[in-house]
């Protein structure tokens, strides 16, 4: 993976639509409960075919996994950079564009 961190806010849109077309899966990280790292839980778990399990990254944290469907692409797309807190697009098992503390990004090169 290679680390970009913060981009330009231009750029962000640009660089989100490649990705979540190379994608099919998503993978979303947050609290277990309301709080400013909690943006997206409530949208993301009401998605279709998602599986919610405790997240090992943090203590009462969950993931929420599902297909990249267009309902799941259209949330990604509708929350701004950097509201998201941790998430991951993934595409055949291979994380190809990670978010982690709303702006580190990393991305798996084509």
């Amino acid at each position: 993976m290679e680390y970009l961190g913060r981009v330009p806010d231009d750029e962000w849109p640009v660089l989100l639509r490649e990705h979540l077309d190379r994608a099919d899966t998503f993978r979303l990280h947050t609290p277990d409960g309301e709080g400013p790292l909690s943006a997206g839980r409530t949208e993301f778990q009401a998605l279709p075919r998602v599986e919610v399990r405790p997240w090992t990254g943090m203590r009462d944290a969950i993931e929420i996994e599902g297909p990249l469907t267009p309902a799941a692409r259209e949330l990604f797309t509708a929350f701004e950079f950097g509201v998201l807190w941790d998430y991951q697009l993934v595409q055949d098992g291979t994380v190809v564009l990670s978010v982690g503390d709303f702006h580190d990004l990393q991305i798996e090169p084509r």
